[in-house]
């Protein structure tokens, strides 16, 4: 029904695919939000209900219990939902296993999250690709904001809640760990570490950011994060056999 290529849009149909992602983003978080379509276009934050906002809260701190949220937006943001469901209609037509949507988590700074509210995710602007050229995300908030940007310059930051369209994946091997990754082998559009936590995505509008949970960096998060601990270990556990190796 759409051209995935722009320049072949005319203004009433590019209307008509973007009215139709403001009654989809409308109806799917009806229950939690109090967005009501005003004519508007352009990308904004709106407010949740009570509901809506202890609903995310939860969905956050069951995976980073000690996280305290400052507040709870929901991205409205039409033309990037829209394209984000012409992307989910390509992937079912195209060969291969069915596609997924799955909820997963992005943790970045207030200012490249606001940045994302016209740009979308670059994995340019990451520090660590460590999964290749793509933008990560997680299945555990906790872990998303441990290997988060350490940039000391804002300690206000924001988990991105991403609904993410997986189809093919590629399990990235324990041993080598990802490192000479740049995209996923064969037809695999997503690559999944070895636990589990981290997910990356190589292409455009295969994920949208649903809401955006604003909270304050702080150390104690990180000293007292699983990961933390995990990582602690297993440098000491390296360090113990280097010694006994000689």
């Amino acid at each position: 029904m759409f051209s995935s290529d722009s320049s072949s849009i005319t203004h009433t149909s590019a209307s008509e695919f973007t009215a139709q992602a403001v009654v989809h983003i409308l109806e799917r978080t009806s229950k939690l939000s109090l967005i009501h379509y005003n004519g508007v276009d352009r990308p904004f934050l709106g407010e949740l209900s009570t509901d809506g906002d202890n609903e995310i809260k939860q969905l956050v701190q069951t995976t980073f219990p000690n996280c305290n949220i400052s507040k709870i937006k929901q991205v409205y943001y039409p033309q990037m939902y829209g394209m984000y469901l012409l992307r989910e209609e390509e992937m079912k037509l195209e060969v291969g296993r069915r596609v997924q949507e799955k909820l997963l988590f992005h943790v970045t700074t207030e200012s490249r999250a606001m940045e994302s509210l016209s740009s979308g995710l670059d994995w340019r602007r990451t520090q660590r690709n460590k999964f290749g050229c793509g933008v990560s995300f997680s299945d555990n908030a906790d872990y998303a904001n441990y290997y988060a940007d350490k940039s000391p310059s804002e300690d206000t930051r924001v988990i991105m809640i991403c609904c993410v369209l997986v189809r093919e994946t590629y399990v990235v091997p324990r041993q080598n760990d990802g490192n000479d990754l740049i995209v996923p082998p064969d037809f695999a559009d997503t690559s999944v570490s070895h636990t589990g936590h981290v997910y990356v995505k190589y292409n455009d509008n295969e994920f949208y950011p649903l809401f955006f949970a604003f909270y304050r960096r702080e150390h104690e998060h990180r000293i007292t994060s699983k990961f933390y601990r995990a990582n602690n270990y297993r440098g000491r556990s390296n360090r113990s056999y280097n010694r006994n190796r000689w």
